[in-house]
């Protein structure tokens, strides 16, 4: 069995106090209670960029729900209070999504395991025989979840990402969400 409410503090390449590591994991309870009575664990990077604070916030909710926000600011509070606003905003806005989605979930949830390279930018080396065979700079093993777009674009949010894949749960085509750059969003779903 798993603890719930797990809040761990943790700065890189910068010390953290206990006064900013307990404000944080109070806010952050407080922040989370008023939706959810528990949560599987949250973790709080601080690190310092060239002349502000970075704070990098991911919460686990339950099953495959995660949040993420990040902010920046001159100093370590504000930058976590910034991304704590994030992070209330999105669990606000999708907390009946939220709730709808854990009921639903109770039925199976089709998955499909998939790696996830990262790439050397090529123009980055300065040198084209990179192009036709790029260098792995990461690994990671990733799941594809079958879901509505609806929620498929929830998820993005959440986790605050550009893009998302997914199997569509209607047409049981793979998809993609992504952030297009006039700032609306855009949606691949390629025909058979």
């Amino acid at each position: 069995m798993t603890s719930l409410n797990i809040i761990t503090v943790a700065g890189k390449q910068t010390k953290i106090g206990k006064s900013l590591s307990s404000y944080v994991q109070e806010t952050l309870k407080i922040t989370l209670k008023k939706f959810f009575k528990n949560f599987i664990n949250s973790s709080v990077l601080f690190s310092k960029d060239t002349f502000n604070f970075k704070c990098e916030i991911s919460i686990h909710l339950e099953g495959s729900i995660f949040v993420k926000a990040n902010a920046l600011s001159n100093d370590p509070y504000g930058s976590f209070n910034l991304a704590n606003e994030k992070i209330k905003k999105r669990v606000r806005r999708y907390h009946r999504k939220l709730t709808d989605h854990r009921t639903s979930s109770s039925k199976s949830i089709k998955y499909i395991a998939a790696n996830e390279y990262v790439l050397k930018n090529p123009e980055d080396l300065g040198k084209k025989e990179f192009a036709n065979n790029p260098i792995i700079i990461a690994e990671s093993e990733e799941i594809i979840k079958t879901i509505s777009v609806s929620e498929a674009m929830m998820l993005m949010n959440l986790n605050d990402q550009s893009a998302i894949f997914f199997k569509n749960s209607q047409t049981k085509r793979l998809n993609i969400l992504f952030k297009r750059s006039d700032g609306n969003i855009g949606w691949l779903d390629p025909k058979k």
